[in-house]
């Protein structure tokens, strides 16, 4: 019997159905259950491989499998929802390893596919060129509280890229190797919880990074000291970007050094903080050393200083921040080649402690249109300034102005509106 042909449009007609088919077998239109593994041509999984993910296997050997399966064929690794043991690094190169499609924040729920290490001498997973992973979670357990340990993630080549990953009791969260450049460096929506030393560690990073909604949470089922840690750990970047990151309860909110131990790169960081945040912290922002950056909005509560700046070379401004203080000054510039402090609101609000909101101790700086108020003195100039220029602030304290700069020395006051109280 001679078989039929489909005409043209009937061919258009057979390969609709065949879509509409298609997408039936993923549940839509259909009541059909959609399979744990997908078969997608762009997916390779890790269950096909010999993973278990049953919490008690070694699912090392199928992870690395899946991975070299997917390097060979240029497609991503998809890793089901469930828990698996890792006894290994995992290195993961111009490839992405990616849980189910994220559906909801990971902070305070428990739905990504879980990573549980066991080694305690390398990173869980290394990240070279064209590294990436999303959707999944990370979680340390620890027989006992541990005085040293590796990063969850090490970044190690040039566009990395880290979505949507929840990181649990590291020793370190998500950490530059300090030897790679580490260029466009690209990380959105992570939750860090209770690292132990630091939350993410970024240096080497010629090329405008990306660091965006990234927290770092030090409570929970396993707090530690809150005089201990770093959130933010910045060494030599190229023009930099962190916004909407938030640091709670960490010895220091974002620290900039020129030196990092057992980093090899050496400098200073270029860039721009945008609307990030830090609470419950010993200090807020650090900046020591030759770094340019910019401080624009947000909010930094801390026990003791908002911002600290020493550095010769260092060029910091903080515009239109919210920065309050305990145990310390709000501002405090010990060095500076350039700080300009611009339409901030400074409180340091803790009758206990005898310090000013604003402390220039040396260096350039220049305070302007800000509301101070503490319950100390306001603004204290100290005679190793270099410059100051204190003009058209409110200034609301038992001692709104201490010039103590001798005659002659290039330091202004005008237009500041003094309130005092007490």
């Amino acid at each position: 019997m001679e078989r039929e042909v489909p005409s043209p449009s009937r061919r258009g007609t057979l390969k609709g159905l065949g879509a509409l088919a298609g997408l039936a077998s993923l549940g839509f239109g259909s009541t059909q259950t959609v399979s744990p593994r997908p078969r997608s041509s762009g997916l390779v999984n890790v269950r096909d491989f010999g993973a278990r993910g049953d919490g008690r296997a070694d699912d090392t050997p199928a992870f690395e499998r899946a991975i070299e399966a997917a390097r060979a064929a240029g497609l991503a690794v998809f890793i089901p929802r469930a828990t698996y043991l890792i006894t290994r690094p995992l290195t993961v190169e111009n490839i992405s390893l990616t849980g189910p499609t994220p559906g909801v924040w990971c902070a305070d729920t428990d739905v990504l596919p879980l990573l549980v290490p066991q080694h305690r001498d390398a990173p869980c997973l290394v990240l070279k060129a064209g590294g990436g992973i999303q959707a999944l979670a990370i979680r340390y357990d620890w027989k006992g509280e541990p005085e040293s340990g590796p990063p969850a993630i090490a970044v190690a080549g040039i566009g990395a890229y880290i979505s949507h990953v929840k990181i649990m009791y590291a020793w370190d969260g998500v950490m530059a190797d300090g030897v790679s450049n580490i260029g466009r460096l690209n990380v959105e929506n992570v939750f860090i919880v209770a690292p132990r030393n630091i939350g993410m560690r970024v240096t080497g990073t010629w090329d405008a990074p990306t660091i965006r909604n990234v927290e770092v949470w030090n409570l929970g089922p396993v707090p530690r000291p809150a005089e201990r840690g770093i959130g933010f750990d910045l060494g030599k970047n190229d023009l930099i970007r962190l916004s909407d990151c938030f640091v709670f309860a960490m010895g220091t909110g974002y620290l900039l050094r020129d030196t990092i131990p057992d980093a090899t790169i050496r400098g200073g960081t270029w860039g721009a903080l945008t609307g990030c945040s830090s609470d419950f912290c010993r200090i807020g922002i650090d900046v020591q050393g030759e770094h340019t950056i910019s401080v624009t909005g947000g909010s930094y509560w801390n026990h003791f200083y908002g911002v600290r700046i020493d550095g010769e070379k260092a060029r910091v401004r903080v515009t239109g921040a919210e920065v309050k203080s305990n145990g310390a000054p709000c501002i405090e510039v010990h060095r500076a080649e350039q700080a300009v402090i611009d339409g901030c609101s400074l409180v340091r609000p803790m009758e206990s402690f005898r310090v000013p909101a604003v402390h220039l101790r040396g260096g350039y700086t220049t305070l302007s249109g800000c509301h101070v108020d503490s319950t100390d003195e306001g603004v204290r100039i100290e005679a190793g300034v270099q410059s100051a220029l204190v003009a058209g602030n409110t200034i609301r304290a038992v001692r709104p102005l201490v010039n103590l700069a001798p005659a002659g020395s290039a330091v202004e006051m005008w237009g500041n509106l003094q309130l005092r109280t007490g």
